[in-house]
């Protein structure tokens, strides 16, 4: 295993359960909170270089479905702004079509 690799885990916004990865914090919320209609701050969300932690998701569960329906470790480079993300994107697809 790679000593270096972490893993980002969430609490329930709604019941405090601890532990829970990107994609666990989705499916608990699903389960468990579907009809939950409190508004909350994302959790995942606050954590990338741009997230708001003042910014409340009037359908968090949607939200949690449409945005995190993967890890955002594996697409982006959280440790980079969204500018310079998408800079290295359109340098990456630059190289693979010329």
């Amino acid at each position: 295993m790679d000593e270096c690799l972490t893993v980002r885990t969430f609490v329930c916004l709604y019941c405090q359960e601890d532990g829970l990865d990107e994609l666990d914090l989705r499916d608990h919320c699903n389960e468990h909170h579907a009809s939950d209609s409190k508004h909350v701050v994302c959790a995942v969300c606050v954590q990338t270089p741009n997230g708001d932690p003042q910014y409340y998701s009037c359908n968090f569960i949607g939200h949690l479905n449409l945005r995190h329906c993967y890890y955002l470790d594996d697409i982006t480079n959280l440790n980079q702004t969204d500018e310079m993300n998408i800079q290295c994107a359109i340098l990456a697809s630059y190289r693979d079509n010329y």
